[in-house]
């Protein structure tokens, strides 16, 4: 997960700005201040960069060959690629706290996925549903089965889970309101509303109103 540190990309000009204004015009003073606040820039960035590195987000490489051994798990082979690696990584750093919380499922979900949005529905008697929407679906077997032990790591014991990747626009069965607005159903976005089978080919499907069906995982 990100570092919730925001670096100071400014600390040099901020420094200069704090000047008095009857200093504004000694360009040897606004020198001396640079030359002064450099060094805390150049350690912030210092700072900044190693946070990134060992980061789960970010870190690539042998940087994230230490955070699995922090979390004690190893890539499968020497041939893991990163993305699979941290897709399973994700799911360990979860089943460590092992909540099994709605908000937990739905980080990870949307981290492994990188995904601009993360549907989430609770199943009855005891199961949840979870989708990611993404931009483009990487269809990567490694990939996916790294996202299912994670989801499946994350998760609290004998809860049962189904997991998808939905590509923008995504499919919505049933009804949905107005989603682009238009005062019109079906809507152009996604979701064919309450209309039905708009295209008359006798089928429920995507071309009914837009939008792409989900890929179910699990």
């Amino acid at each position: 997960m990100a570092s919730p540190i925001t670096k100071n990309a400014d600390r040099v000009e901020e420094s200069v700005a704090r000047l008095p204004g009857w200093l504004e015009s000694s360009t040897n003073f606004k020198n001396f201040i640079e030359v002064l606040s450099q060094p805390f820039q150049d350690i912030e960035d210092l700072l900044d960069s190693i946070l990134n590195g060992y980061s789960i987000d970010t870190a690539v490489g042998v940087q994230l060959d230490v955070i699995g051994r922090i979390l004690a798990l190893e890539r499968t082979s020497a041939s893991e690629t990163d993305t699979s690696y941290r897709a399973r990584l994700f799911g360990r750093a979860a089943e460590l706290s092992r909540s099994g919380e709605a908000e937990v499922l739905i980080s990870v979900w949307k981290d492994i996925w990188t995904a601009t949005k993360v549907y989430y529905s609770e199943l009855y008697p005891a199961g949840f549903e979870v989708a990611a929407e993404v931009t483009t679906d990487p269809k990567n077997g490694a990939l996916d089965a790294a996202a299912v032990a994670s989801i499946r790591s994350a998760k609290a014991g004998g809860v049962g889970v189904s997991a998808m990747v939905s590509v923008t626009p995504v499919f919505l069965w049933g009804t949905v309101a107005n989603v682009d607005a238009s005062g019109n159903l079906p809507d152009s976005i996604h979701g064919f509303g309450s209309s039905g089978d708009v295209d008359g080919n006798g089928q429920l499907a995507p071309g009914d109103g837009g939008g792409n069906f989900s890929r179910a995982l699990i």
